[in-house]
């Protein structure tokens, strides 16, 4: 599976919010340079994770994180990114059919596993000396 880019921002913003919140507030430019991604598109990426409910911002003051990363599926973090907006139908059609199953079964898959699970198994790899597989590698 490839993970799109918005989801893999998502993913590093809620880590270094993890990392470095404490109930302090953290301004877009800290978590864009640690994580190395564009300040423009890291507002946007915030953006979408404040709309999806798992951090909230505060007008001249930033980001910090509203619920626990173990609160937060993988599953919720891919809906906020990927099957959001997706166009609702008013009769079954195929593609919409198609639609509902992947969802399902994405769903079926990923609700148990936390934000928090993947940082921990990341930081497992680096222990081990695994570099292990890429965002992008199929």
């Amino acid at each position: 599976m490839r993970m799109n880019r918005t989801l893999a921002y998502g993913l590093a913003c809620l880590h270094y919010l993890g990392q470095n919140d404490g109930g302090s507030w953290n301004q877009v430019a800290d978590i864009s340079r640690f994580q190395g991604l564009p300040s423009p598109y890291c507002t946007k990426v915030l953006q979408a994770l404040v709309h999806a409910g798992f951090v909230e911002s505060q007008k001249g003051r930033g980001y910090r994180l509203a619920k626990d990363l173990d609160d937060i599926s993988v599953w919720q973090l891919m809906e906020a990114f990927t099957f959001n907006g997706a166009p609702k139908s008013e009769r079954a059609q195929v593609p919409n059919k198609l639609y509902e199953t992947l969802r399902a079964e994405v769903n079926h898959w990923l609700v148990g596993l936390t934000v928090q699970d993947i940082i921990e198994s990341a930081r497992q790899e680096e222990r081990q000396g695994g570099g292990g597989k890429t965002a992008d590698a199929p």
